[in-house]
């Protein structure tokens, strides 16, 4: 039931703990090599993003009442959204063109992984956008649910 979700999704919370705390190790053991100590460390951060996302939402899996979102703050959202989604287009022309031109296999591995980022983040800011401006007021649940009920990456939060 609610309490077996909520206690997986803290198991899967400490077990990317863990996981970031052991690429981190690894991380620091490779200064000398930056290009990967930098992969090493970003899967470390995406390792902790997942954690925060698995722990955001146990307070859903235990049936907490969920705040409504004020129309102002979904205007503020919508705001500094948009401003995000054009650097987000200007990125991945960036990351696009230097796909393009750069030859050097490290070089264009690591570019190729931000670009993919940047286009999953565009995705999930685009959609959210377009809940966001359609809203009036949004109980937590229904803004979760529009944006994962269409979500062009089911299961596959952030990047």
């Amino acid at each position: 039931g609610m309490e077996a979700l909520a206690s997986t999704l803290r198991r899967l919370a400490e077990a990317e703990r863990r996981y970031a705390s052991e690429l981190r190790g690894l991380a620091a053991s490779l200064r000398y090599m930056r290009p990967l100590a930098a992969i090493v460390e970003a899967i470390a951060r995406d390792s902790e993003k997942h954690a925060e996302l698995y722990e955001a939402l146990i307070p859903i899996a235990v049936g907490e009442s969920q705040p409504r979102l004020a129309e102002s703050d979904l205007r503020e959202v919508e705001k500094v959204i948009d401003a995000h989604i054009q650097t987000e287009v200007r990125m991945i022309e960036e990351t696009r063109r230097l796909l393009g031109e750069v030859a050097e296999p490290r070089i264009k591995l690591i570019v190729a992984a931000i670009h993919e980022d940047e286009v999953r983040h565009h995705k999930l800011l685009l959609d959210i956008r377009d809940k966001v401006s359609r809203a009036r007021v949004l109980t937590d649940e229904e803004f979760w649910d529009a944006v994962w009920r269409d979500s062009p990456f089911h299961g596959a939060p952030g990047g």
